[in-house]
């Protein structure tokens, strides 16, 4: 049996779907890179903004026409659209397999351990291989589907999951009804998971979660014995405990994480981020919106003037630290000046990186239920290209400012003899290179800019490191 599995969406979607990945082989299937090769196709999926769940309802479709010719072929579904575990003959279905016409099964991420039961129910065919081990770690069962130990798509780099769901409930998200209550893992069950990775030779592990920098906080966690007694251990920020621990690790070169929230950033935790060697100086911090009242509307819970104040402290903290950042445009009663003030904002910060989205109504949040959609679609669009038209500048000239410096960076992969990969702030750098510095750090000197990423050269002859 053979399986493929598309993914749309977060960070975390894509370490879902390692895991995911896992319990297939496991279970004795092979992965096929073309869809029409498989018998078991999967969608990952996302649910944050419409266009992404459209388009899954397009592919899901498209996929039920290869059933024609393969008459063992599985369509199913996971990841944040899902709210119910089902198949086509559940008495309870999840509402997709009522209106997603050839959608045989779907599942709840976290109920992954119950993968193998659904495609048994599914198709006779599609049958558990009884030699399988499902469970390869012992800190846990299966009912903590973050003990299953992924299938790395990287041997050198690698998506580290510390915490799932939000309690924010910002009036625009879903996350807190799709992931659901934020729940933390605990610090030796993340420890075991990043030993397990540099001991088989990852270099550069991100941390991911619905707002990491809340890992520890919850009202779950705090309700926990375990982080009553985390607290008196380690004190301070539970996450800034969490990287110093991190930080020990012998062999790992680069931490990164993914994404923060303005309202858990602390001093603490920005004191700590400064003096730990080997985390990255790149912060990834939604802001959302410059103006006051918009933010006040999407329920996020800081001023303009406190996330400008965070900036500050990190740049004191880590003077060459780079920022990246979520933007809504055309949000529920967005005037123009409000518009502008995120305009405004985008100048002051310099952004290297922004990832902008057209405000689009998701069912079950506070802004469908009640606030008006007011901004037309031609206005949201000419802000988005507006505000990318002041992104791409201001990324340009950011990149212009460093041509001519040198950067440590870790290749990721290689066509046709030229290289790409990231510097420690998250900058895509290009130079002429070969196949053999996948996996390593070499020093390049950067030649050129681009609007979003950079040109350069091998500083001196390099066989590559580790």
């Amino acid at each position: 049996m053979k399986y493929h599995i598309q993914t749309l969406g977060c960070q975390m979607n894509f370490s879902d779907s390692e895991r995911v990945s896992r319990i297939l082989e496991n279970l004795g299937y092979e992965s096929v890179e073309e869809s029409s090769k498989a018998d078991l196709l999967l969608f990952n999926t996302c649910s944050i903004r419409q266009k992404a769940e459209d388009r899954v309802n397009g592919q899901v479709r498209n996929w039920a026409q290869l059933k024609k010719h393969n008459d063992q072929l599985i369509v199913g579904l996971t990841g944040c659209m899902v709210r119910t575990s089902s198949t086509q003959k559940s008495a309870n279905k999840d509402y997709l397999l009522h209106y997603l016409q050839g959608l045989d099964f779907v599942f709840r991420i976290e109920e992954l351990s119950r993968l193998p039961e659904l495609l048994r129910e599914t198709h006779a065919d599609h049958s558990m291989n009884p030699a399988s081990r499902l469970f390869e770690m012992d800190t846990g069962t299966l009912q903590n589907y973050f003990n299953i130990i992924p299938k790395y798509s990287s041997r050198f780099q690698a998506y580290l999951p510390i915490m799932t769901g939000c309690d924010n409930f910002c009036t625009f998200c879903i996350v807190p009804f799709s992931r659901g209550r934020e729940k933390s893992r605990t610090i030796e069950e993340i420890m075991k998971e990043a030993q397990y990775l540099v001991d088989n030779g990852c270099v550069e592990i991100t941390l991911i979660g619905q707002k990491v920098n809340g890992y520890g906080l919850s009202a779950l966690d705090k309700k926990t014995d375990y982080f009553s007694r985390f607290q008196s251990r380690f004190g301070g920020h539970p996450f800034a405990a969490l990287l110093r621990e991190l930080s020990t690790l012998n062999g790992l070169r680069r931490i990164r994480f993914v994404s923060s929230h303005p309202d858990n950033m602390t001093d603490d935790l920005i004191e700590t981020i400064g003096k730990l060697e080997t985390l990255c100086p790149y912060v990834h911090l939604p802001v959302q919106s410059g103006d006051n009242e918009v933010l006040k509307r999407m329920n996020r819970r800081y001023t303009k003037e406190r996330y400008l104040e965070i900036i500050e402290k990190f740049r004191r903290a880590l003077p060459n630290c780079r920022f990246t950042t979520d933007i809504i445009v055309g949000f529920c009663g967005e005037t123009k000046e409000q518009f502008m003030n995120t305009c405004r904002l985008f100048e002051e910060v310099r952004f290297d990186m922004a990832y902008i989205s057209q405000y689009s109504p998701r069912k079950g949040t506070v802004s469908y239920r009640f606030m008006k959609d007011d901004i037309p679609r031609a206005e949201k669009a000419q802000r988005f290209n507006d505000l990318n038209g002041i992104l791409r500048r201001v990324s340009r000239e950011n990149n212009i400012a460093s041509v001519g410096s040198n950067m440590e960076i870790l290749v990721e992969r290689c066509e046709n003899g030229i290289c790409a990969g990231r510097s420690e702030t998250f900058r895509l750098v290009h130079f002429p290179g070969d196949s053999e510095l996948i996996g390593h750090f070499v020093p390049v000197t950067i030649t050129k800019a681009r609007d979003f990423d950079l040109q350069g050269e091998i500083a001196f002859k390099h066989k590559g490191q580790r």
